[in-house]
């Protein structure tokens, strides 16, 4: 029974392991990307593709010129440790010029949830 036990926690615990990421500061991010803004998602649908593509309202733009105003992310069924698009939610895009912008647990792009973040990105990080 407790080779059972021993063998179940690791399984958990490992899948723990595989939703880790490090986190970098947002001033690397801000650097790294062609453009940043928020925008809230007005509509997302899962495609043929098997991925989530979330339309964006472009609110307030922080850096560059945005070329997308969508960003993919898994779909729900196949997400591991994917971030939820939620519709009428803000986010904070970051992207690169002729690639549609990634939303998952360890990508720059994230849900807003703090009004600092905003701060944050009109001081240039």
């Amino acid at each position: 029974m407790r080779f059972y036990l021993a063998v179940l926690l690791l399984i958990i615990s490992g899948s723990a392991l595989a939703c880790s990421c490090s986190e970098l500061p947002t001033s690397s991010a801000f650097e790294r990307a062609d453009y940043v803004y928020v925008g809230r998602v007005m509509s997302a649908a899962v495609t043929s593709d098997e991925v989530v593509e979330s339309q964006l309202n472009v609110q307030e733009v922080f850096k560059g010129q945005p070329d997308q105003n969508v960003f993919v992310s898994a779909a729900t069924h196949n997400a591991g440790c994917e971030a939820v698009v939620v519709v009428g939610q803000q986010y904070i895009v970051f992207g690169q010029y002729g690639k549609k912008p990634v939303l998952h647990s360890c990508s720059d792009t994230k849900m807003l949830q703090y009004p600092e973040q905003i701060e944050e990105l009109r001081n240039g990080s």
